[in-house]
């Protein structure tokens, strides 16, 4: 059965690129298009997607808004938000409400299938236009010493290990990744919590977002 999609976004151009790249999969079937943040979130309602494709900047509804809303009416839809804005603010605040993917419009073509499917596998998606610019914003708002401070808490191994949990990599693809066991993967990954003071896998991905752990190739 194909993965449901709702478009959202007031351009009518960008909303029909991005079909055209779906309509090429069989898996994927778009479901419904909106234009404006009140239509979103009545086709979310009765439509039900898998996915929610949605810009932040809307009309009558901002994308934040309409992204934590559609979380409390339909919480199995994932949402990758498409934008034009890279800064770290914006990418936080997204994820934050809820997204599980963020892509710069003027790369999402190319990286719109990658990140449907890292999302529908449960993992999370930033584009790596997005990631330049966050890294890039670290060093000039001298952020880079704190990073390098907060990683002397992590063995250069546990940090591979953060890193990959982050991008959503279960400990069996972290295993194969790193040449460890699954076991020695996971046990390794609640010693990283524990340093961290984390609880939760989502907990652990907002910390590498919030302090730049993630690499810009995710």
């Amino acid at each position: 059965m194909a993965n449901t999609i709702l478009i959202t976004d007031d351009h009518d151009i960008i909303r029909k690129g991005l079909k055209s790249v779906l309509e090429q999969k069989a898996e994927y079937k778009v479901v419904g298009e909106a234009e404006d943040g009140e239509e979103a979130l009545e086709k979310i309602e009765k439509l039900k997607p898998d996915i929610l494709l949605l810009d932040v900047s809307m009309p009558k509804i901002s994308g934040l808004d309409i992204i934590a809303q559609a979380r409390r009416r339909c919480g199995h839809t994932k949402i990758i938000v498409i934008t034009v804005h890279k800064t770290s603010a914006f990418i936080l605040k997204a994820f934050k409400s809820g997204a599980s993917g963020y892509l710069i419009k003027e790369n999402a073509a190319e990286e719109l299938l990658p990140a449907l499917g890292r999302v529908l596998s449960g993992g999370t998606y930033l584009s790596a236009l997005a990631s330049a610019d966050m890294v890039g914003e670290m060093v000039t708002s001298g952020q880079a010493d704190k990073f390098l401070k907060k990683e002397k808490l992590l063995t250069s191994s546990e940090y591979d290990i953060l890193r990959l949990a982050a991008e959503g990599k279960s400990a069996k693809e972290i295993a194969k990744t790193l040449f460890i066991s699954p076991r020695t993967a996971e046990n390794r990954k609640n010693i990283i919590m524990k340093k961290l003071n984390l609880h939760k896998t989502s907990e652990l991905i907002k910390y590498a977002l919030e302090h730049k752990l993630l690499d810009s190739n995710i």
